[in-house]
Parts: structure tokens; C-alpha cells; sequence
């Protein structure tokens, strides 16, 4: 079996799979794609607190799918988040204890 780093391919490859010159994703295992890292769509949305909390802060993402909306339906089309940015999938978000955002990799 044909490997990618430590991952095989989905397939043995031959010369007939890179004829063009190129190895398609769907050449590789879910394995070997995983291992040389997915991405994910990061959107952050403030919206008004609850509680004794000024704001809350929600985190969408797709999971390293194409499945989330980024625009308003409402005839706008305007931003639904505000801030968003496209990173390595399995990003971890925690709250220290001084109220910082941290992210793990």
C-alpha cells in the first residue's frame, strides 16, 4: 500500500493516478488527509451578556465541512460574524483567568 507520512493512501498510486502531474485528495485515505491537517472556519460573534456578564462570546465552526452560512438571510447578506478566520482544524478555545481568549493547537 502506498503511504503518506505515516497514513497509507486510499489506493495503491500509480503513474496512471498522477498522469497530470498531481495526487488528488480523494487519492488519500481519510487517515492521511486528517494527518497532513483539515481546516476549519472560525467565526466569533459577540452578543449582549447574561447575567452579571458584560457579552458572550459564541464560536461557530464547520468541522472541516463546508456546512455553516457566513452572511445574514435576511436580505442584507451582511456578515453574520465579527471576526472569522480559516485555521488548522481542532482549534481549542478556552477563557483564562484574567478573561483573555487562549487557543490551543
Amino acid at each position: 500500500m502506498a503511504y503518506i507520512g505515516s497514513s497509507p493512501a486510499a489506493q495503491v498510486l500509480t503513474g496512471a493516478d498522477i498522469q497530470d502531474g498531481s495526487v488528488q485528495l480523494v487519492d488519500l485515505s481519510t487517515t492521511a488527509q486528517d494527518s497532513l491537517g483539515k481546516i476549519d472556519y472560525y467565526g466569533f460573534k459577540k452578543t449582549n451578556g447574561t447575567g452579571n456578564q458584560l457579552e458572550d462570546l459564541v464560536i461557530t465552526y464547520t468541522n472541516g465541512a463546508d456546512n455553516i452560512s457566513v452572511a445574514n438571510a435576511d436580505g442584507t447578506a451582511s456578515d453574520l460574524y465579527d471576526e472569522s478566520f480559516f485555521a488548522k482544524k481542532g482549534l481549542t478555545f478556552s477563557i483564562n483567568s484574567d478573561g483573555y481568549l487562549e487557543v490551543s493547537i
